[in-house]
C-alpha cells in the first residue's frame, strides 16, 4: 500500500529501489533533528537490563537500530526488514560502525517467518512503516508483536503525522498545490489511529509524545522530499512546468538567505504489557 506524498517503499526489491531508498532514509538519519528525536522519543523507553533484548520491525538500513546499539551497548539489538537491498546496507553500516546488531530479513505479513525465535522481548519499536501497511495488516501485526513482549516490555510506533509538513513559502497558493493534502489517501490506524489498537491488544497506553522533526538549511532528505512532492504535482496537473522551476528557485533562494524551514510532527504511540 502506498500513499500520495510518500514515496513507494514497500516492494523496493521488487522495484529496483533500494540504493535510492537506503540513502533517502540514511540522509534523514544524519539530520541533527534525528538525533534529537531519538533522544525525546526512543531513549526514554529503552530498558536499563544488561541483557535486555530490542527489536526493531520495518529498520531500513538499521539508523535506529544502531542508535540503540550505541545508548545501550549491553543490550541484544535486533533487526528486520522485508527488503535484502535495504538490509545489505544495513549489515554493511553496521559492520563499518561496529554496532551489534543482529539483522535479518522478514517481512511481517508472514508470521511463520519470523526469525528471531520465541524469547519475548523486552522492547519492540518501529518507525515509519505503517503508511506501507493495509489497516489490516497493521491490526494483525500489533496483536502479534505485542504478544512477543515480555510482562512489562513496550511496543512503540514512531509514526509521522502527516497533516502537519510545513514549508515556509511565500506562495500560498502554490505551496497548498504542490502538498495536496486534501487529495492524501490516508488511512485510520496511521500515527495516533494506533492507540486503539495497542489497547485492543491488551496493553496499557503510555502518554502520547511528540516530537517536531526541523529542517533549517535544506539538506539532502529534505531535498528529496520536495522535488518528489513538486513532481507528483506536475505530473498530476496541479502545477505548471514553470512553477515546478518557480518552487525550486524559492527554495534555494531561502535557504541561501538562510529563511528555509521544513517541519513534520512525528507521534509516539506505545504501551506496555501488563505485568
Amino acid at each position: 500500500m502506498n500513499i500520495a506524498g510518500l514515496p513507494n517503499f514497500a516492494n523496493l526489491d521488487l522495484s529496483g529501489e533500494a540504493a535510492f531508498a537506503a540513502e533517502r532514509m540514511e540522509a534523514r538519519g544524519r539530520e541533527p533533528s534525528s538525533a534529537r528525536m531519538f533522544d525525546a522519543l526512543v531513549a526514554p523507553l529503552l530498558p536499563d537490563a544488561p541483557g535486555a533484548r530490542i527489536l526493531e520491525v520495518g529498520a531500513g538500513t538499521g539508523t535506529l537500530s544502531r542508535r540503540i546499539h550505541r545508548a545501550r551497548p549491553e543490550a541484544k539489538v535486533f533487526a528486520s526488514d522485508k527488503s535484502e537491498g535495504m538490509l545489505e546496507v544495513a549489515r554493511a553500516l553496521a559492520d563499518a560502525q561496529q554496532a551489534r546488531v543482529e539483522i535479518c530479513r522478514w517481512d511481517v505479513v508472514d508470521e511463520a517467518a519470523f526469525p528471531f525465535g520465541d524469547a519475548p522481548f523486552d522492547l519492540i519499536v518501529s518507525s515509519v512503516m505503517v503508511p506501507y501497511l493495509s489497516d489490516a495488516e497493521v491490526e494483525d501485526l500489533v496483536t502479534r508483536l505485542a504478544r512477543r513482549l515480555v510482562p512489562g516490555g513496550t511496543l512503540a510506533f514512531i509514526e509521522q503525522d502527516l497533516l502537519t509538513d510545513s514549508v515556509n513559502l511565500p506562495s500560498f497558493d502554490l505551496l497548498r498545490r504542490v502538498f495536496a493534502r486534501d487529495g492524501r489517501a490516508l488511512k485510520r490506524t496511521l500515527a495516533l489511529g494506533l492507540r486503539p489498537l495497542l489497547r485492543a491488544a491488551g496493553l496499557q497506553l503510555l502518554p502520547r509524545a511528540s516530537f517536531l522533526w526541523t529542517d533549517d538549511h535544506f539538506g539532502p532528505y529534505v531535498r528529496n522530499v520536495l522535488t518528489t512532492a513538486a513532481d507528483d504535482a506536475l505530473k498530476a496537473g496541479r502545477i505548471t512546468a514553470e512553477e515546478r522551476q518557480q518552487w525550486w528557485r524559492t527554495l534555494e533562494a531561502l535557504a541561501e538567505e538562510g529563511d528555509f524551514y521544513y517541519g513534520l510532527v512525528y507521534h509516539r504511540v506505545a504501551g506496555t504489557r501488563p505485568r
